[in-house]
């Protein structure tokens, strides 16, 4: 086996040990994350910590997410190395396969990076708390009474999902109007005003 090795093509041993050592510590990451041994170096949170907990993979900041990471280098280097190994007896221009194995690497590399950004929006801590809904709008499901007399129902859209929450207000306010919530007044009964 290593005389074949050595009879081949400089190229070609070149793709053979990519694709051989970057499949290795690819099965490798594979195990650790379904046993759940998983960190990855380039892990940069910066998001706030109420939205995002600290685990995973890729590097993500406020603004998005990185596409380098540990992982998605690997798997570029997986399908630059896969793609030069099964494709060299079929395209004879060496210049024209290395183009083809870059082209695989990054689709490969972007693949890692949206199933890894994918995964971190399952990880986000959607845990609905009331203090988050301060100074947001929303709807009047039922009709406020005026002099915090007594209680309406809102709805108020956080996080992607909608909630009602009892709400209090000076003035009357009808069903169906829009208003802001000001603040909290017990558990999640909030103070409301017209906007």
């Amino acid at each position: 086996m290593f005389e074949t090795f050595k009879s081949m093509d400089g190229m070609l041993q070149v793709y053979w040990i990519l694709a051989a050592v970057s499949s290795i510590i690819f099965i490798i990451q594979a195990i650790m994350t379904f046993i759940g041994f998983d960190a990855d170096s380039d892990v940069d949170m910066s998001t706030a910590p109420d939205q995002i907990p600290e685990s995973g993979d890729a590097a993500f900041d406020a603004a998005g997410f990185h596409l380098v990471s540990v992982k998605s280098v690997i798997c570029f280097i997986l399908g630059f190395g896969w793609t030069g190994v099964l494709c060299w007896n079929y395209i004879p221009n060496r210049v024209l396969l290395g183009l083809l194995a870059v082209v695989v690497g990054l689709i490969f590399m972007s693949l890692i990076a949206f199933l890894l950004f994918q995964m971190m929006k399952l990880n986000r801590d959607n845990t609905f708390r009331v203090e988050q809904t301060i100074g947001l709008p929303a709807d009047v499901y039922l009709r406020i009474p005026g002099n915090r007399k007594q209680t309406g129902k809102i709805t108020v859209s956080l996080n992607g999902s909608t909630h009602e929450l009892e709400a209090l207000s000076d003035t009357d306010i009808p069903t169906g109007a829009k208003v802001r919530i000001k603040e909290i007044v017990q558990g999640e009964t909030v103070l409301v005003e017209k906007i």
